[in-house]
């Protein structure tokens, strides 16, 4: 999906409840995971930023939810996101439906972010 929102929340409410419910979730775990990081609305997605370093991002496409996060960050978890059937590419996770993507693992990955992002 390409987002014609310029807020995050504007994107927010383009989605249905379940999408919208799991990626507040997303947003709340990138907000938390690095004291200085950014939110805005880069290539027509949520984005969070601490400085130059990309700390994540989610979006909808077409057939999927995806979280974007370092692969240096999701690298140590690929072995719990493949058994946990999600299907992952070098820098994005994703799921077909929101239920499929275990928040607890989501946080783990996100929070190994933001300690790159001090780096």
């Amino acid at each position: 999906m390409i987002s014609k929102a310029t807020t995050v929340d504007g994107f927010l409410n383009t989605l249905t409840d379940a999408e919208r419910a799991i990626f507040t979730k997303l947003r709340s775990l990138l907000k938390q995971a690095h004291p200085k990081v950014t939110e805005s609305m880069q290539y027509r997605m949520p984005t969070y930023l601490v400085g130059d370093y990309h700390l994540g991002a989610f979006n909808k496409q077409k057939h999927y939810l995806c979280l974007y996060v370092n692969p240096e960050a999701a690298d140590p978890y690929r072995q719990e996101l493949k058994a946990a059937g999600l299907d992952c590419g070098k820098s994005c996770i994703r799921f077909t439906k929101p239920e499929m993507l275990p928040l607890p693992l989501a946080a783990k990955i996100i929070k190994a972010a933001g300690k790159l992002a001090g780096k």
